[in-house]
């Protein structure tokens, strides 16, 4: 019943409360108490030791689809974005509670029986697993999600990010291997997949490698060397920074190819921001130099370009396995909308007739080739998005842990729509 105080987008269900800590910098974060609420201007892979221990986030800017958002619902946090002014208006120490759901923050607190976290704010009213022939997979960002990850009963691992992994030790690759050797790097990448391919072995965990853009790379320890991008978004990062720097990339491919080693048959490779054909024939020729058998290993790649759509025959016949929809980047370079400025959110559409014509001619080509199909951007989560795939032919989709259970029925109810409307 407090007065308002800002008015964000609602990015992760649930009521938090706590005394607000506003964060500027890198060197604040220890500030952040056990039931604090995080406020910054954009929270990066660096603040997540400090998100897990905050009750609740709120940041000036972003989208739906921003770090924030993204690691709050893992979590299971309470977060607003998009606030606006929140580290102005907002003063360390201040008690204030946050809707997640609503995207208001109001002064005071709220007894403890009447907060909520994000699992509890979206828990399934029907408790039993679906059986789909559409395997319904789920988003990891975070290791530390892998096993409640794991308890959806999601059939697979859609997406497992590595940049998490690397960005968390708050060092860029280069200052990370100069500080502590190669192998090091190579151990900090495997131990972060071998936890989350142990929760859910031997179901399939596909892991995504480095596509981190220079803004953040530029706040680590050795960042001072990351070139300043107009658009970040728009530049060196992905597939195209791993073929630029094969050097260091090639720790990566290591990293698979001692874990395929260890047993962990159940990860696959997948390669960010590719364009064409050249790309993957690329990516694949130092997959084979580091050790691991393209045509043993399942590896594929993100469609997240519409030159990526539109190139997807030539890719099929380079060799790739599956391509996954990664629909937050496919949907800004298709709109020209910055998917985390949040004056132009209300353009930000996945459902945009253009993005589903991309990928539906895409799940179309690659069933030619016998090419699985998934999505893992955050629109696999929306039930109009769910329909439409299962229509379409896709292979799986890739669920953020908090809708995994709600897409299982989705799917289910598609399906058999699907078989009533052949019988008839």
């Amino acid at each position: 019943d407090g007065d308002l105080l800002l008015q964000g987008l609602g990015a992760s269900p649930g009521i938090a409360s706590g005394p607000a800590q506003t964060v500027g910098k890198l060197d604040q974060l220890d500030k952040v108490g056990e039931g604090d609420i995080i406020v910054t201007e954009m929270t990066t892979p660096d603040m997540v030791p400090a998100m897990k221990r905050a009750s609740g986030i709120i940041t000036n800017e972003g989208g739906m689809t921003s770090h924030a958002a993204i690691v709050a619902r893992e979590l299971g946090a309470p977060a607003i974005v998009g606030a606006g002014t929140a580290t102005e208006q907002l003063e360390d120490g201040q008690l204030v509670t946050i809707d997640g759901e609503k995207g208001s923050v109001t002064e005071g607190t709220v007894e403890p029986d009447e907060q909520t976290d994000a699992v509890e704010a979206v828990r399934p009213e029907n408790p039993v697993k679906p059986m789909t022939a559409t395997e319904v997979k789920v988003n990891v960002s975070i290791p530390e999600a892998g096993e409640r990850a794991a308890a959806t009963g999601a059939d697979g691992v859609g997406l497992l990010r590595m940049e998490h992994m690397i960005l968390s030790t708050n060092k860029t690759p280069e200052r990370y291997i100069a500080d502590h050797g190669e192998d090091a790097y190579v151990e900090e990448i495997i131990d972060g997949v071998r936890g989350v391919a142990d929760d859910f072995y031997p179901r399939p965990v596909r892991v995504r490698t480095l596509d981190a853009p220079t803004d953040e790379f530029r706040q680590m320890e050795g960042g001072e060397s990351e070139p300043h991008e107009h658009n970040p978004m728009l530049g060196y990062r992905g597939i195209r920074r791993s073929l630029d720097r094969s050097e260091l990339f090639k720790y990566e491919l290591e990293a698979f190819r001692r874990l395929f080693e260890m047993g962990y048959d159940n990860v696959e490779v997948m390669f960010p921001l590719v364009n064409d054909a050249e790309d993957v024939i690329q990516a694949r020729n130092l997959m084979e130099e580091a050790g691991v058998d393209p045509e043993v290993r399942s590896w594929g790649v993100m469609i997240e370009t519409p030159a990526a759509a539109l190139s997807i025959e030539e890719m099929a016949e380079a060799g790739i396995d599956f391509a996954s929809f990664g629909t937050n980047d496919l949907t800004q370079y298709t709109l020209a909308v910055d998917r985390n400025n949040e004056h132009v959110a209300d353009r930000f559409d996945e459902l945009h007739p253009s993005v589903l014509q991309l990928i539906g001619d895409t799940i179309e080509t690659c069933r030619e080739y016998d090419v699985a199909t998934s999505i893992c951007g955050q629109a696999g989560s929306k039930p109009e998005m769910v329909r439409f795939l299962v229509n379409n032919g896709v292979s799986s989709i890739s669920a953020n842990i908090d809708a995994v259970r709600d897409v299982q029925h989705e799917v289910k109810r598609k399906e058999q729509k699907l078989l009533l409307d052949s019988i008839r």
